[in-house]
């Protein structure tokens, strides 16, 4: 089965590619969800909602397709020390 790498914000997941693309495709449609940490005497903490813009934390997804090689050598390195 071919293999893609999906980036969603700072992190890398392996994936069949059928699956990768479903996962972007659920995603393309989310809503952005974020807490603002405040002290209590500041008011508390807030809480947004809003629809994605193409600022760049907006779009921190990406799909790339991985060669078999390159998953076989990988999947064999591991975990990283």
């Amino acid at each position: 089965m071919n293999k893609a790498i999906v980036q969603i914000g700072y992190n890398n997941y392996v994936l069949d590619t059928e699956k990768a693309i479903k996962l972007l495709s659920i995603l393309d449609g989310a809503e952005r969800y974020e807490t603002k940490w405040r002290k209590a005497e500041e008011g508390g903490s807030t809480y947004h909602i809003w629809n994605p813009d193409d600022s760049p934390a907006d779009g921190m997804r990406e799909l790339k397709l991985m060669p078999e090689q390159l998953y076989r050598m990988a999947k064999l390195a591991g975990k990283p020390e």
